[in-house]
């Protein structure tokens, strides 16, 4: 492997199996493990490398400064038939947030709608993970994440703009055949504060509503959802500040599920064979580059660039695993 090679072919299993290893060499129970690192590979199959296994390194480092739980003890905290809120032992979000998904699941098909949401847990990754785990159950989505303890910007000089960060919003929506509609999103528009300046001089609207989405997201997934009572803090695990909700129903609860799926399925591929927008080298809609990678990438292996391949290289060295390359 010369340093000029911009990137490697990996595939799916030994990366899942390396991750593995990185996090019970950290005193993660090896289950708890390998669910994390089937969200981060699953994530990296998509081509969304910001959210897959370039997040170990963070990770790592949480849990060795003693800012995540290793050995969470997932608690229901109250339930009814039709929603339910968890307390993540100031573990890391994944395995919270799978939890939520999976009773938020199972009260969906029983009572046609639920709503479910977990608390005092790190973060939780790409929301897209767990709207395709409703899916599979033909489920609609809606979820937002967010961090807890909101506070106004210190900065004198700082807008409505600074009030809020870079939270996440996601809808999964069924479909027949082909992919799903998985719309997977920051709901920060403009990370970059130059462009959002200038935005905000063109497109106000378009500005407005990123940051209207970026409180909803705050305020439902961290304040709501993840708010912890003070007599409950304790402050022990500091990376363990952020909540998760989510809303699923099925779609029968309004009309008949397969005319559904199919009408969802005549939408997206008709849509498809339209001219792309400028800029776009081919039509896309959300998720759709995803799932092509996904299946391809699946057979191929995943592409994985110098600047990640080093950053594994040297968090799975600091632990003492061997990467897959």
């Amino acid at each position: 492997m010369g340093a000029e090679e911009p990137e490697v072919r990996v595939m799916p299993g030994p990366l899942r199996k390396m991750t593995t290893e990185i996090f019970c060499n950290l005193d993660l129970p090896e289950q708890d493990a390998a669910r994390i690192a089937e969200c981060l590979v699953q994530v990296d199959l998509r081509g969304v490398f910001s959210h897959g296994t370039r997040q170990i390194k963070r990770y790592v480092g949480e849990y060795r400064k003693g800012s995540l739980n290793p050995r969470p003890e997932i608690r229901l905290i109250r339930e009814s038939p039709v929603s339910a809120l968890f307390d993540g032992d100031g573990g890391i979000g994944y395995l919270a947030a799978t939890r939520v998904v999976q009773t938020v699941i199972q009260k969906a098909n029983e009572s046609g709608i639920a709503i479910a949401g977990s608390r005092h847990h790190g973060h939780v990754g790409s929301e897209g993970i767990y709207a395709r785990m409703a899916l599979e159950d033909d489920l609609v989505t809606w979820s937002v994440a967010g961090g807890t303890g909101w506070q106004p910007p210190t900065d004198p000089n700082a807008s409505i703009w600074n009030a809020m960060g870079a939270p996440p919003m996601c809808f999964g929506i069924p479909s027949e055949e082909g992919h799903p509609f998985v719309l997977d999103m920051n709901v920060n528009m403009f990370k970059d504060r130059d462009r959002m300046n200038e935005a905000m001089e063109r497109f106000p609207g378009t500005v407005v509503k990123s940051l209207g989405m970026r409180f909803v997201s705050t305020l439902l997934g961290g304040m709501l959802a993840g708010r912890v009572p003070p007599d409950e803090q304790t402050g022990k695990y500091a990376d363990a500040v952020r909540g998760y909700l989510i809303v699923a129903f099925r779609p029968d609860t309004l009309g008949e599920l397969e005319d559904f799926k199919k009408e969802a399925t005549r939408v997206v591929e008709q849509s498809l064979k339209l001219q792309p927008m400028v800029g776009q080298a081919s039509t896309e809609l959300p998720g759709t580059l995803e799932w092509k990678r996904e299946i391809a990438w699946a057979e191929e292996g995943i592409p994985i660039g110098k600047e990640q391949r080093e950053m594994i290289e040297e968090t799975a060295s600091s632990v003492g695993v061997k990467v897959p390359w």
